[in-house]
């Protein structure tokens, strides 16, 4: 009798697993749609951003910007710093934020007036 226990509870136990594998998945999939639904709007409006303007918003509300990288020459085994653009901000903010939060971003601090957003429409 303990044994029919302790197989229901496992049956039990997998359901829950697979229910809860679902449910993420399933957020998954919503995050993934939600970030190529608003790819293009959110590169339109970076692309109204100064590269001043870009580094700040890392800087502010990420406390870094993008990754930086190096280049090594194989022949002298020089490490060179490569350089950052406006292309790296860019897609540094695409990455971690909604279109919503940029859009506030550029309102409170007055990159972009609601009339830019209101037209767009």
């Amino acid at each position: 009798m303990h044994y029919d226990g302790d197989h229901r509870r496992s049956e039990d136990d997998r359901h829950s697993e697979t229910a809860e594998m679902f449910k993420i998945k399933k957020e998954m999939e919503t995050a993934d749609r939600i970030f190529y639904d608003e790819l293009a709007s959110k590169y339109f409006l970076l692309d109204k951003f100064s590269l001043e303007q870009l580094k700040n918003m890392c800087n502010s509300l990420l406390g870094k910007g993008p990754d930086i990288e190096y280049y090594e020459d194989k022949h002298t085994n020089k490490i060179t710093e490569i350089p950052q653009y406006k292309e790296d901000f860019i897609h540094c903010i695409i990455e971690e934020f909604q279109f919503s939060e940029i859009k506030d971003y550029a309102l409170r601090e007055c990159i972009l007036t609601s009339y830019f957003f209101d037209n767009r429409k």
